[in-house]
């Protein structure tokens, strides 16, 4: 008798630490846009490494999975992960998720060829040029995209765009700042290519929350919370410097 309600309680114990580590456990989709977030950098990046321990200042275990852009946003809009990140804001993710406080504030650049130089003043102006971009990227001008106005042709390696820039192919590879100016030295274009003084856009980037998310709310909170802790000591400045300094680098 004794014997079989000991085991009635140790399994009833387990069960219930079971369901505390998963109700504190938060799954992500990731993908590879270093120097932000890549699974060939330490600690994934300074992004992954900021998100990470925002959840763990909440007492959250995160599990990342990095996976192609496009795949990672649909997966996490089905709500196979809780979240996904960073992402800028649009119409449409807005329709299926949730989103964070600002994570970070980064700047597109229009990457040109030094020898031919581009000149623009509005973003209608880039209609008269031959672009190039990566599929599932967002940049800022994809109103413009929409009505054809400006043709951005979309392929899965931003490196190749830089190929077909440094040929003569494109006008100009629209990127991430400081991701294009990483891209071009890893590819020895540094004397090529640059970025046109003029940035595209400055946009903020989030944590996006999945609506199918059974905890959504509660996830989202939790980061913010944490998030929040992180600025107020001075560790995302921090952990950006660093990455600047190279220090995430394998």
């Amino acid at each position: 008798m004794f014997t079989q309600f000991f085991r009635m309680t140790f399994v009833a114990i387990i069960v219930c630490l079971s369901s505390v580590t998963h109700a504190k456990t938060v799954k992500l989709a990731n993908g590879e846009w270093a120097p932000y977030c890549s699974d060939k950098l330490k600690h994934g990046g300074f992004i992954t490494h900021i998100v990470r321990e925002a959840f763990e200042a909440e007492g959250y275990t995160v599990e990342f999975d990095y996976l192609p852009w496009k795949r990672g946003f649909e997966q996490a809009k089905a709500g196979n992960y809780d979240a996904s990140l960073v992402w800028s804001k649009n119409d449409e993710r807005q329709q299926f998720f949730l989103y964070s406080d600002p994570v970070i504030t980064l700047s597109t650049a229009l990457f040109q060829q030094k020898a031919k130089p581009i000149s623009w003043s509005s973003k209608s102006d880039l209609a008269n040029y031959k672009i190039g971009g990566v599929t599932g990227y967002a940049y800022g001008i994809e109103d413009l995209e929409k009505t054809g106005k400006v043709k951005v042709q979309r392929i899965a390696s931003p490196e190749n765009n830089y190929k077909k820039l440094s040929a003569g192919r494109l006008d100009i590879v629209l990127e991430d700042t400081d991701v294009g100016l990483e891209t071009i030295t890893k590819l020895g274009l540094r004397d090529k290519i640059e970025p046109n003084a003029k940035p595209l856009t400055e946009r903020d980037y989030f944590v996006i929350v999945s609506k199918k998310s059974p905890k959504k709310q509660e996830v989202l909170d939790a980061f913010n919370r944490g998030l929040a802790k992180l600025k107020a000591q001075g560790k995302l400045e921090a952990y950006r410097e660093a990455s600047v300094r190279g220090e995430y680098k394998m």
